[in-house]
């Protein structure tokens, strides 16, 4: 239930309602709570300014730069339907020339979108039953969704941590977060579109990175091109699609390619999945480098895609949401310039004849 109350509560009323809820509902994450209170994330934790929470500078490209310093972390990335935690160092963080854009290759392996960032914080949260805190680094949108969020860990170099914190603190500790909309895409050609105009430039396709562009020519949607392409390049899946692709590739021990994004950054692992365990509506991978957390429930349309390229074939599986966006997408592991592993095809053949 959302209590539309609080859309004009001032940040002293709001902070208060937050306390009351966590109080009734102590494992309620703020994500979660940000929803019941009809507010941002951000609005929820600026109530903190001061205390538990500092504004940083919004050099948000050069602060992921910096945080090589400061060794293994955990960075976390998610959507409303998937979370995914990855431990690593930040190596070699690297921006275009318009800063618009960020890289980093490596245990954590990110494509980040900086055009829409607009606040970075330092956080410190008690951890429940303990006298420990939780320290973070979190990235927010002109919305005030998380971005991108990281973890100092036991491995962390801590002295490292705060000298980055007091590099970027913020002089004027002062914020008015007012969210703005981003724009929304249009698909001019919706419903327009036939097949055979599809299939002709996706047959032509020589990197799977210049799918999105042929997407945008098309102007039309991601689903909208697998539904219309035909089966010997889209297959629909069961729902239960990547619950069936995590379970595959533990049994085969696979190396498999987690792609998770929210319009702000896409976070990959790559590597096998192992311990896999359900928990109510969310499945789960909780391995010692790398957790994912998948609410099934909210998935609902599984595909198999086939996509030509100059080394072949490549297959991924790819689940949206009802919002008809992309939350979640499996490749079999691989790098530029090498075929798909055979194990990987195997797999999607199993999966396709389940379907």
């Amino acid at each position: 239930m959302t209590l539309s109350v609080t859309l004009d509560a001032s940040p002293e009323q709001l902070k208060f309602l937050w306390q009351d809820l966590k109080q009734k509902q102590p494992k309620l994450r703020i994500r979660n709570a940000a929803q019941q209170l009809g507010v941002s994330e951000l609005d929820l934790l600026l109530t903190g300014l001061g205390e538990s929470v500092t504004l940083l500078k919004e050099d948000f490209a050069q602060i992921l730069i910096d945080l090589e310093l400061v060794g293994r972390v955990i960075a976390l990335t998610r959507n409303e339907q998937v979370v995914h935690e990855r431990h690593g160092t930040y190596v070699d963080f690297t921006v275009n020339k318009a800063g618009t854009m960020g890289l980093c290759l490596g245990e954590i392996d990110l494509r980040a979108f900086l055009g829409y960032w607009h606040t970075a914080l330092a956080v410190e949260e008690p951890i429940v039953n303990t006298d420990k805190q939780r320290r973070s680094i979190q990235f927010f949108d002109i919305e005030g969704t998380a971005a991108h969020k990281v973890y100092l860990t036991d491995n962390t170099n801590e002295a490292a941590w705060n000298d980055i914190i007091a590099k970027y603190l913020r002089e004027d500790q002062n914020h008015s977060f007012i969210a703005q909309a981003k724009p929304k895409k249009a698909y001019p050609n919706s419903g327009k579109v036939t097949a055979e105009q599809i299939r002709d430039p996706w047959s032509k396709l020589k990197d799977v990175h210049h799918f999105q562009a042929m997407l945008k020519k098309l102007a039309i949607d991601r689903l909208e091109a697998l539904q219309l392409v035909g089966k010997d390049y889209a297959t629909q899946l069961t729902r239960d699609a990547a619950e069936n692709t995590l379970q595959l590739a533990a049994m085969q021990k696979l190396d498999i390619m987690v792609f998770v994004g929210n319009g702000n950054i896409v976070q990959i692992h790559t590597g096998p999945v192992s311990k896999l365990v359900r928990t109510g509506p969310w499945y789960n991978v909780l391995d010692p480098d790398f957790n994912l957390h998948v609410n099934t429930e909210e998935i609902t349309d599984c595909w198999l895609v086939k996509r030509p390229s100059s080394d072949g074939t490549i297959t991924s599986v790819e689940c949206f949401n009802g919002k008809r966006e992309i939350v979640l997408t499996f490749f079999g592991a691989r790098k530029p310039g090498q075929e798909e592993l055979s194990g990987w095809r195997s797999l999607t053949d199993k999966l396709e004849r389940l379907s």
